[in-house]
Parts: C-alpha cells; structure tokens; sequence
C-alpha cells in the first residue's frame, strides 16, 4: 500500500472517531430531552451516522 493511501485511512478513520466522539455525548442524554428536542437531535445523529458511513466506506476502497 502507498504511504498517500496509509495516510488518507488514518485522516478519515480520525474523522470519524471525532464525529463519534461529537455525538456521543448528545446519543446518550436523548432520553432526557423534550419530544420536540430529541427529534432535533435523533436527525443531528441520523446525519452524522450517514458521513460516518461514507467515510468509513472511503477507507475501505482506499484498503483495497
């Protein structure tokens, strides 16, 4: 494997332990929320989990 490609899986597998760490925080306190505010915040985790998703699919054609 090129040392570019190394390089890209760990910017994107960083990317996305910080967009798990950012939401996770907000995932374990919806249950406290109001039902307005934790539609607001199921849709905020919905997104991140949909980057997450192509940026850990990113990593994997890069490994190929």
């Amino acid at each position: 494997m090129h040392e570019i490609d190394q390089e890209l899986i760990s910017l994107l597998s960083a990317k996305v332990g910080m967009l798990m760490e950012d939401r996770a925080t907000g995932a374990l306190t919806i249950g406290s929320l109001s039902a307005e505010r934790q539609k607001a915040a199921i849709d905020t985790l919905a997104a991140a989990s949909k980057t997450i998703t192509k940026l850990a699919d990113a990593a994997q054609s890069i490994s190929k």
